[in-house]
Order: C-alpha cells, then structure tokens, then sequence
C-alpha cells in the first residue's frame, strides 16, 4: 500500500498542472450536471408553491362586453360545492403610467377595487411595504412583475393615464400577484383604495368590469361544472375565460428552457470528461510504459498499477466533486432565481428543492469516473517488462507507429513540398490520433454550443424580424382601444385615411368560442366543447403580416384558420370543417390554414369579420387597429401624431415598442446562464486540449529535442504544435456551426411544442455565427500554445535524455 501510495503521489506532484485541470474539469463537468439537476427539480415549485399557498385561481372569468349578468354567473358559482369562488372584482382598464418622469408604453392596467382582505381565491403576498387590509386613500398596491420590470418600490409616486389628465398615487406595497405577475407580461392588475375607484375611476366614461376568480378543488372536474353551467345559463358562455395553462406557462417557460439545455450540455459535458480522462490514463500509460515495464520486473503486480491510477483519479474526482456540489445549489438558486422573480419576496427565503438528487448525481459521477479509470488503467497488465524496456511501449505498438508514419497515405500528402513547420504540426495529428480526435470532437461541441446561444439570444433581440412566426402580426403600428365608449372611430379612420405616411389599415378583435370536439362523443361524463381565444380581422391577414405553419389565413367567411394545438387536441388538418359556436350561434368553417402563436399557447383561432358576422351580425369588437406605413422609418411621427389626438382612449405604439416591451426581460433572463454555459466550454476547450497537447509533448519529447539540436528554436516548434491544434480546430468549429444551426435548435424546439411553437423561428447572423465559433479556435490555440512552453524550458539534451 505504501508503495502505491508513493507512486500515487510521484504522479500527482510530477504532473501538477495537468491533475489541476483534470480537477477543475471534473468540477465543471459536477457543476453543470447538478445544477441542471437543480434547476429540473425546481422547474414549477416554486409557481406551484405560491399557487397553492395563495389559494390561486384554476380559471379568471373576465366580464367585459356585458353580455351576461356578472352578479347571476358570480351567484350561480359560489352555489356550487368543491368550488372556490373569488369576491366580485369590479375594474376599469387603462394604458399608460408615467413613472420616474418616463413614460412606460405598452402597460395595460386593470385598475382594481380592492376588497377587504383576506381574499377567498388569489390572495396577495406581501413583497414590499406594510401589510395591511386595503390600500390607504391615495396609494396602491402594484404587482411585482411591474415593480421589478421598471425598478418600482414603496413610497415611489406612480401617475396614470386617465383620459387626458393624470392620477398620481404613491405606491404602499408591491405584491404576488399569482394570475397576473407572470413575467414578459404587459397586464398589471393595480390595487386601489376602494373611495379612490369610486372617486377617480368609475366616473370615467363607459361601464365597470368584472373579474371572478375560480378554484376547483379537482381541476379535472372543470369541464364538468362548466356543462352544468353553461345549460344553466341556457346557452354558451361568450365572455373571456383566461384558463390556467394561460396563467402557469410564462412562469414555467424560462425554467423549462434553462434546465432543459443545461441537462443536455451537461451531460454532454460529463462525456467529455470522462473520455479525457480515459485519454489521459491510456496516454498516461503509454507515456510511463519503460517505467511500468522496470517496476514490474521489480515484482510489482498488475492491480498495484492499477490501484495506483485509481487512487489518483479517485483523489481528484473526490476533491472536484465535493465543490463542484456546494457550487451548484449557489448557481442553481441565481439561475432559478432570475426566471421567477416575480414570486420573491423579501419576506420569504427560496427554498430549493432536489439537493439530494444533485447529491446522488455527484456520487454517480464519482463512481463513473472511478469505474472509467478502472476500465483504462487495465491496460496496465498488458506491459511486458522487456518490451517495455527495449521500445518504451508494446512491440506492436512500436511497428504500428513506424506503419502510420511511413504509410502510402501519409507520403500523397507532400510532406516535402510543405514548410517545416507545417509538416510537425500536421505530424504531431497525424502520430497521436486519438488525441486529435478528442481534441476535433471537443471543439466541435463547444463551437455548436457557442452558436446555439448566440442564435437563441439574437433571436429574441431581433424578434421583430420573426414576430409573424411567433404568432403575432407584422404591422408596423398598433392602436389599442382602451376606452370603447369614448374613442371617436371615425374621426379615427377618418385621420388615418388622410395621412399620406399610412399605407392600409385592418381592425381586429377578439371573442372566446366554443369549438365542437367530435373525438370526444361517446366520451366519459364531463366532456365539454373545446374554448378558444378566436381572433377577428376586418382586413387582409397577409396585409397585416400574420404567418402560417401551412395553408393560408382565412379570406371567406367560411373559413378559419387554427393554431397547432387546436389542430392537434381535434386531430384536424387543412381541408377539414370544424363547427365553431361564435357569439352562441354555430358555424360550420373550412380549415384553411394552421398556425403557430405562443400567446395563449396556440388554443386560438382566426376568422375574418365576416365569419363573426354571419353568427352576430352586429358583431363589432375590434379592439385593435394594425397600421402599415409606406414608410417605416415614419413609424414614430406617425404614433407621436396619433397619440395626441385620441390619447384620451387609445394607446398607440409602434411594433418595436411592443414587442420590446414583452420579450427583452426574456432575452435578460436568458443571457446570463447561456453566456454562462458557452465560458464554461469555453474553459474546458482550453483545458482539455492544454492537457493532450501536454501528453503528446512529453511522448515527443526526445524528437523536440532532435529538432533543437538541428537548430529549430522554441518558438518554431511551439509554433507548429499551435498551428496543427488551430487548424483542426477551425474544421470542428466548421462542424459545429453546422450542429449549433442544424442540430440543437430542434431539440429546443422540443421544448417550445407544447407552448404551441412547431418551428422554432432563429435569426442567423453569418458574421455573428463565424464570431463567435471562432473563440472555441482561440481557446484550442491559447491551450496548445500554453502546453508547448515546456519546449521551450528544456535544454536539447534534456529533452532527448527524457
């Protein structure tokens, strides 16, 4: 034992910067791995906790176009036994809040008059400021997803936009606002002193709404209770109905995405290890034959040589791992963290769950590395002691060698018509195969990763390119209704048709419909049409720029359009018909296109104003009007123009604005942890080719000395080892540009399926791409470069002595 011990440490101490970095790759490789752990096992807990502790809503009923009795619907649910009902909320929504002397677009607010609390469904947590029953007089509660969007906190005065004036109120506290605080949203509920509603809010023209929030105590029963009461209400349901897939998937989307690509890469990651560090053992052997060889002949058997590798191996896993753990909950809690801030408060601390499966993974990976170095140190009992003395490795290793070198394949390459340098650059590849190999699979993976997260962030920073294949439209404008009793429409059209800049314009609305789900008659009790977010165009869809997966957007009113999970739960496809119940009355459509949206996850429709009109011909919701310009870069004088004229009830923003406004805190959220992950590759690049190139050095380090005693210099021999690595790496970064475009988006897209997106939509920037890729080249580079300074410490004849 003391014999083992002692070759252990000759070994550690001998090689002390390649163990470091075997060390610090086995880290890594533990610190992705159960982060990623971490970060699956928490992906929901802590919405599904906040859900639960809040008594959320399961389904929001929003009464908004006064087409049922909101007092008959909120009675007939409280009636109801295993369902909790929410106290009716009345609220006005307004656009637009003035804050810190800026003006925030694209905020739409519900303003709420708050009931005492606590509430019976949805009730709020307290972030910041004192809790109390209601909001004082002049102040409000705002939810945190608007606090931490705009950097609001208590005590910091909040103007809205009512009409033409302004409502300055003092925020009291930020809270949890479960149904509505998801991140990327522009909806707020904002909660107000019960006589400032009654003072501020309802005297502004047009009628209350009303919100009733619904908690089943077995959700798989809703559909159940909703048969019951839409034959109660004598007919279908047409007010907006927000489901609960609608309220959980932006909270769930980011850590989904997050956890899903760092399980991929790091068990990608782990391979790598565990490769390298078989690599480094078979070399290790390869490298020490003559030694092995000596001390076999001294009586050392073959499990000593073997203990030996598997202690020093086992000692460096045992001392990466136990960081590598303690590391991850850190990374794990920011990662998780960022995704759900909105669900923080000062008040509560994060509890993260799923410690013990990243423990288990650490001791997985522990017994994988140990088990790896048992299966590669075995080829230790092949050493023959007399082979190992005369050749310094296995007689047919030696002749195999003499064959690759001297091969026919090796002489069409023209070595002699090459620069000296490039033929040891292109030998030392050639000569130690394996290595090269590793070192090309290596740069291939972190160049594909570089690229996926350069492609995945670029396209969410330049979403207004690809905004029609996210479901959205392409208009170059959008004008909100906010107050519909208010707003003059024709003197609206009439200042749009009269300005020169506006090329065409297409109002659309929105209703929910019921659509008949043929598969499910004859199906268990509690079966129920299937509702959807049906959108309604008055104008051309293509002029409007929305885009389909197939066919084409609905023209007649005889035609729909369906998104893909629509399509999917129905099993309909082009040229079907489906029967769509819209305002109560049913319509049977032709299927004309199919369509990806990942708002309301792609359970939506599209019809054209005739549709809606054949069903209710005094159907009139078009809530928003789409502006084309003829040309964009006017977009902001139009919008400057429009807003001071109809800003008493609308809000207009340009398509810019919008989008900027949902989908920036994504892009913020997600860059830390892909830029996290691509220097991490980065890292272990550097790492893993500084070590091969640090193993073929010492095996080639008598003929190094060679070429010193011939009068090459260091630099020159350096310089050829860099070259060699570079340009092996340049052909993986080539492929992994390839997988990073080709390959791994697919498996995101995986991810975003069940949120209604089929065909990830990407932004490819050519010289962004080839950026990018190329710091896997620089890290291959600065890693050959730094193995090779050995050459240049030893004399000739040391180097030939060795």
């Amino acid at each position: 034992m003391a014999a083992i011990w002692t070759l252990c440490w000759s070994h550690i101490r001998k090689n002390k910067i390649q163990n470091l970095f075997i060390l610090l790759l086995i880290l890594l490789s533990t610190l992705l791995v159960t982060t990623a752990t971490i970060i699956i096992a928490n992906t929901g807990n802590m919405f599904f906790d906040m859900h639960k502790k809040t008594n959320g809503s399961h389904q929001i009923i929003m009464q908004e176009k006064g087409l049922h009795d909101p007092q008959l619907v909120h009675q007939w649910w409280e009636a109801q036994e295993g369902v909790s009902v929410s106290k009716l909320l009345p609220y006005r929504t307004l656009s637009g809040i003035t804050y810190d002397n800026q003006n925030i677009p694209n905020a739409y607010l519900h303003m709420m008059q708050t009931p005492e609390r606590p509430f019976v469904v949805d009730d709020l947590v307290f972030a910041e400021g004192t809790e109390s029953a209601s909001p004082a007089k002049g102040t409000v509660w705002v939810p945190t997803s608007m606090a931490n969007a705009y950097g609001m906190s208590v005590g910091d005065t909040v103007s809205f936009h009512i009409g033409s004036g302004q409502l300055p109120l003092s925020i009291s506290a930020v809270v949890v606002d479960v149904p509505f605080g998801a991140p990327f949203t522009n909806t707020s509920r904002i909660w107000m002193n019960t006589d400032d509603y009654q003072e501020q809010i309802a005297p502004l023209p047009g009628q209350d709404a009303y919100m009733t929030g619904l908690r089943f105590d077995d959700y798989d029963r809703n559909a159940a209770y909703w048969s019951d009461f839409e034959a109660a209400l004598g007919g279908p349901f047409l007010e907006t109905k927000m489901e609960f897939e609608a309220i959980s998937s932006f909270y769930l989307i980011i850590g989904q995405i997050v956890g899903f690509i760092m399980i991929f890469l790091g068990l990608v990651m782990m391979l790598i290890a565990l490769i390298t560090i078989g690599f480094t053992i078979s070399d290790a052997v390869l490298a020490n034959y003559k030694t092995i060889g000596i001390l076999k002949s001294l009586g050392m058997t073959s499990s000593n040589t073997i203990g030996t590798y598997m202690m020093q191996y086992g000692l460096l896993a045992f001392i990466a791992v136990i960081p590598g753990l303690a590391l991850s909950r850190m990374l794990s809690k920011i990662v998780i963290g960022m995704s759900v801030s909105s669900l923080s408060t000062s008040n509560t601390q994060m509890e993260i769950r799923g410690l013990d499966a990243a423990v288990l993974v650490g001791v997985f990976l522990f017994a994988v590395v140990i088990l790896f170095v048992a299966l590669y140190a075995r080829k230790a009992r092949h050493v023959q002691p007399v082979q190992a003395i005369r050749f310094g490795m296995s007689e047919a290793k030696s002749s195999k060698f003499a064959q690759r070198m001297n091969a026919d394949g090796t002489s069409k390459i023209g070595f002699g018509n090459l620069p000296v340098m490039a033929v040891l650059g292109i030998r030392n590849l050639i000569k130690n195969r394996k290595g090269s190999v590793l070192m090309l699979i290596l740069t291939t993976l972190a160049s594909s990763v570089l690229v996926l997260g350069f492609i995945v962030l670029n396209s969410i920073f330049g979403i207004q390119q690809t905004a029609a294949k996210w479901g959205y439209d392409s208009a170059n404008i959008s004008a909100l209704v906010i107050n519909k009793m208010t707003f003059p429409r024709e003197q609206f059209e009439q200042a749009v048709a009269n300005d020169p800049r506006i090329k065409d314009i297409g109002w659309q609305g929105n209703t929910t419909a019921m659509i008949a789900d043929e598969s499910a008659s004859g199906s268990a009790e509690g079966s129920s049409p299937l509702s959807i977010y049906l959108s309604v165009l008055d104008g051309s869809y293509e002029q409007m720029g929305f885009d389909t997966v197939s066919g084409y957007n609905p023209h007649y009113k005889n035609e729909i359009a369906l998104g893909v999970n629509v399509a999917r739960t129905l099993n309909k496809t082009i040229g079907d018909t489906v029967d769509v119940y819209i305002e109560g009355n049913k319509q049977t459509l032709l299927i004309t296109g199919i369509y990806q949206a990942i708002s309301n996850s792609s359970y939506s429709a599209r019809v054209t104003i005739d549709a809606a009109r054949a069903a209710n011909p005094s159907f009139d919701l078009l809530d928003v009007a789409f502006i084309n310009l003829h040309d964009v870069t006017e977009a902001d004088g139009v919008v400057s123009d429009l807003n001071e004229a109809f800003q008493d009830s609308a809000s207009i923003v340009t398509q810019q604005t919008l989008l900027d406004s949902v989908f920036t805190e994504a892009a913020n959220i997600m860059i830390y942890p892909m830029s996290f992950i691509g220097l991490l590759f980065t890292i272990v690049t550097f790492i893993i080719i500084y070590s091969t190139c640090r193993i073929n050095i010492r095996k080639e380090s008598r003929n190094y000395g060679i070429y010193k005693s011939l009068g090459m210099t260091s630099r020159q021999i350096r310089t050829s080892i860099t070259l060699g690595i570079a340009a092996l790496s340049i052909l993986g970064a080539l492929l992994g540009i390839v997988i990073g475009i080709y390959g791994l988006p697919n498996l995101l897209q995986s991810i975003l399926v069940g949120y209604g997106i089929v065909e990830l939509p990407m932004i490819f920037h050519s010289g962004g791409v080839a950026a990018i890729a190329s710091v896997s080249i620089i890290a291959a580079a600065l890693g050959a470069w730094g193995a090779s300074k050995v050459v240049q410490k030893s004399s000739p004849r040391i180097l030939v002595v060795e």
